[in-house]
């Protein structure tokens, strides 16, 4: 493909040094091009093995485990996510199977929904701006730091993103008939079905398009009023379809009340508003600057009316967008950048090659030349430098997977915050995530975390975020026998007394258990009677008397012990932190 790269001024004579000179530089910049796209490849086959996991990833994986299985999300199990996104990921994740690393493989899939958004700013880009100027758009939308990680990671927003930016793909061809519109509503009720964030992004839609209608009847430009009921129609019918597709289903399968309440209601609490001035700054000053300002001087610079009112609804929504996402709305993360730093830069693109043209830089010319290449760099040197990937990033999430699985059964419910195990179902519905805690807090969801551990005789537990009576319980009856994670049991004796001592306990939750001392071989008897090694507890007051051994005494679950399990194991910490 070979790209035109030759600018010229506004009188139209080329810039720069000459014929010779625009060959240069066309062949620099096609081949950093190149270079840029085969490295932002490596970078996320890198990053795939070698960033951290986002407690975010295993919830989504593991509600996607839940439609392999057969179980019905917001029915079955919790998710406050709309369904589409895992709905489409579960084919690929019945494929590869119950493995620790499954966060790995399905990160890999979202990597082509990553150039899927980059050939959007391409696409966009070469029907409003040039050839050039679209490939740079895409190269720096790619690199940009917060984009490139966020879009790595396993989430919902890997495929809203690329929904999006389809819808205005759309919008932006010509002619602008009921055809585009329809597929421009297509797509954005796709995104509705996967992200419900995707309100933020119609009203800033609807607020560029009044913006424009308006300064077009006030500028007394022609404007086909007659069409525009038509195309508002072929809009509503294409934004329809497939959330009424999603709506039909969980309605036939008798779970639409769960659902709504899932998806809409659990999210809006009272009094969740986080205002983190320098975590909204840091997130959205620069693609405000790069809408606004960008925005505009692309907009002034455009002689053409048809490109220059496209451009406008591009920058007027990312303008509103970024507004909306840093001033209002209540709970802003770095992934809700996605949708709004491809527009930003399909708008700042054009003013920033425009400046390095004027006259100011015109001794230059080898800046004008690396410019757009160096600022990709750059990127990605900050991206190396704030996120930079680490070789064993992965390896707890990996272990507490294989640990869970390696503990119990696929009848087996456990107790972990979001899913971090994957491949077992909860004992609790609800994710304890920030909205869960917060109406826990304010009594809106009731603690009956104990009494679900005790119902279903959940083996394996975690403490990480669990509110205060639901971790007494569990610090109480489960022990740690590995990084943050728990099993049946509790610690007997907490010091190293001489023999014979006599412990007593509770037990809450019936199990097979076993007896362990944390040194030399343990005889004892239990209420009385000898203990074998191994018996099955039943509910209430149980007495160990010790009579060799020596260190603390504890009492574990019996296939914990089987499976090579140690409370007295260095590797028996658990650092989870909980709490409202």
């Amino acid at each position: 493909m070979t790209v035109n790269i030759i600018e010229t001024t506004e009188k139209g004579r080329p810039c720069g040094d000459g014929p010779d000179r625009a060959l240069d530089r066309a062949g620099f910049e096609r081949t950093t091009a190149i270079f840029l796209v085969v490295l932002l490849f490596i970078l996320k086959v890198i990053y795939s093995f070698a960033y951290r996991a986002d407690s975010d990833e295993t919830q989504h994986l593991h509600v996607v485990w839940g439609w392999t299985q057969g179980l019905l999300p917001y029915r079955d199990l919790f998710d406050n996510h709309a369904p589409l996104f895992q709905f489409l990921c579960s084919p690929l994740f019945r494929v590869i199977g119950e493995r620790p690393d499954i966060l790995i493989p399905m990160r890999w899939a979202m990597i082509p929904l990553y150039f899927l958004c980059l050939w959007c700013v391409y696409r966009c880009g070469t029907m409003l701006l040039s050839r050039r100027l679209a490939i740079w758009a895409a190269l720096l939308t790619g690199a940009y730091p917060t984009f490139f990680i966020k879009s790595t990671e396993f989430r919902t927003d890997d495929l809203w993103a690329p929904l999006w930016l389809l819808s205005i793909l759309a919008l932006v061809r010509r002619p602008l008939g009921p055809k585009n519109v329809f597929c421009a509503g297509l797509a954005l009720g796709a995104t509705f079905a996967t992200s419900m964030k995707t309100s933020a992004l119609l009203i800033s839609l609807a607020i560029s398009c009044v913006w424009l209608l308006a300064e077009r009847a006030i500028r007394r430009t022609p404007t086909p009023w007659k069409s525009l009921p038509s195309l508002v129609i072929a809009g509503l019918a294409g934004v329809a379809i497939v959330p009424a597709i999603v709506i039909a289903y969980f309605a036939w399968k008798g779970a639409l009340p769960n659902l709504s309440y899932c998806v809409i209601h659990h999210n809006l609490v009272a009094g969740f508003f986080r205002l983190d001035v320098l975590k909204r700054a840091r997130l959205f000053v620069l693609p405000t600057l790069l809408s606004v300002i960008g925005g505009y001087f692309t907009v002034r610079g455009t002689k053409d009316p048809a490109r220059r009112d496209r451009l406008a609804l591009l920058a007027l929504t990312s303008a509103a967008l970024s507004l909306l996402f840093g001033l209002y709305w209540p709970i802003i993360e770095p992934h809700d950048i996605l949708p709004l730093a491809p527009l930003a830069f399909l708008v700042a693109v054009p003013a920033l090659s425009r400046w390095l043209r004027s006259d100011e830089l015109s001794p230059a010319p080898g800046f004008r030349l690396y410019a757009f290449p160096l600022i990709a760099c750059a990127e990605i040197a900050l991206l190396l430098v704030s996120s930079p990937p680490a070789p064993h990033a992965l390896d707890e999430t990996t272990n507490l997977i294989s640990d869970v699985l390696r503990l119990t059964t696929k009848q087996d419910q456990v107790m972990d915050a979001k899913g971090e195990s994957v491949f077992r179902q909860r004992a609790f519905y609800y994710v304890l995530e920030g909205v869960t805690l917060r109406r826990l807090q304010l009594g809106l969801i009731s603690d009956n975390i104990p009494e679900r551990l005790m119902a279903t005789r959940a083996p394996v537990a975690t403490i990480l975020r669990t509110p205060p009576r639901a971790r007494q319980f569990i610090e109480k009856n489960y022990i740690p026998v590995a990084y943050r994670l728990r099993v049946l049991g509790q610690m007997l004796s907490t010091s190293d007394e001489e023999m014979p001592k006599t412990c007593a306990f509770e037990i809450a939750i019936p199990a097979e258990y076993r007896l362990l001392a944390e040194h030399g071989n343990l005889e004892a008897t239990l209420d009385g009677t000898p203990f074998p090694g191994t018996r099955f507890l039943s509910p209430g007051h149980h007495e160990v008397r010790a009579s060799s051994g020596s260190g603390r005494i504890a009492l574990v679950l019996a296939s914990a012990i089987e499976h090579g399990f140690s409370p007295f194991s260095a590797q028996a910490n658990d650092v989870g932190k909980g709490g409202l």
